[in-house]
């Protein structure tokens, strides 16, 4: 795509009150650059940015990186190292199929103002049936639902904490509006799990079972901590796994410790035995694969820390799992094929891992939030050397574009559009009528991010 570089400012507000409060943000923060700014052209080394340590120069910090200027600067090996990645799958020559399934991933599922049902009518009708065909459908539930609390809707511009609630209507727009069969199974392991504190952790897992949906990263009692979901689809055993950076301002008494899973990933050399032990124990239980979702990682950032990376690689050094779907920074980060030797078995893996599958069914200001990865992974299972053998065999990407189309605060919509069909047909000058020029532009812009970080629609492995 020979399109001339596209430059926006970080957030685009769309509503007149928006705009203003973001020219004032904007105007506080470009005198805060005048102390700080050359330093924080870098992520800042092991920020943590969990509200329950923070100091007052991390607010500043973090408010720097949404309102006026993501870092820009990061190692080089670091951005050698994902420009690098050959993310391709491929089976040992003597390993025999017998059978397969999929598992489709998608970020985090938020209570943002837009989610509501006369804004979303349309949502899914260009990328529901990629995701939610698949056999085993996954995503992160960032937010409770309690249903006896009001609904939080998360405003055009957020100045203070707030507590995130949703309710069934938000969820059944996150399920795919009752025109999929929506999701198997959710991470409730974030930041957001203890917003309606211990009875909201409660109440949101009694939903999911209503719905039949399964849930991993909180737990009612020590016993449900202990036993993490295993999910059997065409004779593969798939283990969920779910942990948490933080709980924003919240901390676990001691004896509420299997309400949430938290650890403080965000800090460098985190403890990870916990993790392993999770892993052993449904290895035990005959788990052929081992799928980690771990909410952590720095908002508003291209590439991930290098401390974050470090920690991604342990957690496949140490603990064996399969594969990592990284959430948390809001935006896309990049993936990668990472080889290993198994801790357990003490031979060579290669495990996947995204950092960031982003915001998802969610409408953020911040404009990277806007480019939304989905997954499909395929899993194998067969026999190598005359022995069991179950591996991820091909994934397939399909970066998609969260479009608002704003007229009034009750004349908007949102919609999912496939990103690169959407390039491909505008530079054929066809495109939908409801998008407008900047929309045009902002889907241009997020194309050259999603190049940026080796975000491409494609098919990687045997049928590549």
């Amino acid at each position: 795509m020979n399109y001339k570089k596209i430059k926006m400012p970080p957030i685009v507000a769309y509503s007149l009150k928006g705009k203003f409060l973001v020219f004032i943000l904007r105007l506080l923060y470009s005198c805060i650059s005048l102390f700080w700014g050359i330093n924080w052209q870098k992520p800042l080394k092991n920020f943590e940015e969990s509200p329950a340590f923070f100091a007052w120069k991390d607010i500043l910090y973090l408010g720097y990186k949404y309102y006026f200027r993501p870092p820009f600067v990061f190692p080089s090996a670091t951005i050698q190292y994902f420009k690098n990645q050959n993310v391709e799958i491929n089976s040992p020559s003597d390993f025999k199929e017998k059978t397969r399934l999929t598992i489709s991933a998608g970020g985090d599922l938020m209570p943002y103002e837009w989610i509501q049902k006369q804004y979303t009518q349309n949502l899914w009708d260009e990328v529901g049936d990629f995701f939610f065909s698949a056999d085993i459908v996954f995503a992160n539930l960032e937010t409770p639902i309690y249903l006896k609390k009001s609904a939080s809707l998360v405003p055009e511009v957020m100045l203070s904490d707030m507590l995130f609630n949703a309710n069934a209507e938000m969820f059944e727009i996150f399920s795919g509006n009752g025109q999929y069969k929506g999701y198997d199974i959710l991470s409730t392991a974030n930041n957001h799990s203890l917003d309606m504190g211990e009875e909201g952790v409660i109440a949101t897992i009694e939903f999911l079972e209503q719905q039949k949906i399964a849930f991993v990263g909180t737990a009612r009692s020590p016993e449900e901590r202990q036993n993490p979901p295993i999910i059997e689809k065409n004779g593969i055993k798939i283990a969920f796994l779910a942990y948490t950076f933080s709980l924003n301002q919240f901390l676990l008494e001691e004896n509420k410790k299997y309400l949430a899973n938290m650890i403080r990933l965000n800090i460098e050399n985190p403890d990870l035995e916990e993790i392993k032990r999770d892993v052993l124990n449904v290895k035990h239980r005959d788990a052929d694969l081992v799928v980690l979702s771990l909410h952590i990682g720095n908002a508003y950032q291209a590439f991930p820390s290098e401390h974050i990376i470090s920690t991604f690689h342990r957690v496949f050094e140490e603990c064996g799992v399969d594969i990592i779907l990284g959430s948390h920074p809001h935006n896309p980060q990049p993936m990668e094929i990472y080889e290993f030797s198994c801790p357990f078995k003490q031979e060579k893996k290669k495990g996947f891992a995204i950092y960031s599958l982003a915001d998802f069914v969610a409408y953020d200001i911040f404009v990277w939030d806007r480019l939304v990865p989905l997954l499909k992974l395929h899993i194998s299972k067969g026999e190598l050397n005359g022995k069991p053998h179950t591996q991820l065999s091909e994934i397939e990407v399909l970066p998609v574009f969260n479009c608002g189309i704003f007229k009034s605060h009750t004349k908007k919509e949102m919609r999912f559009l496939d990103l690169e069909k959407l390039i491909n047909s505008m530079e054929k000058h066809k495109f939908p009528s409801f998008l407008e020029k900047k929309h045009r532009k902002e889907a241009q812009y997020l194309y050259q991010f999603a190049q940026k970080i080796g975000l491409k629609k494609r098919i990687l492995g045997e049928k590549a």
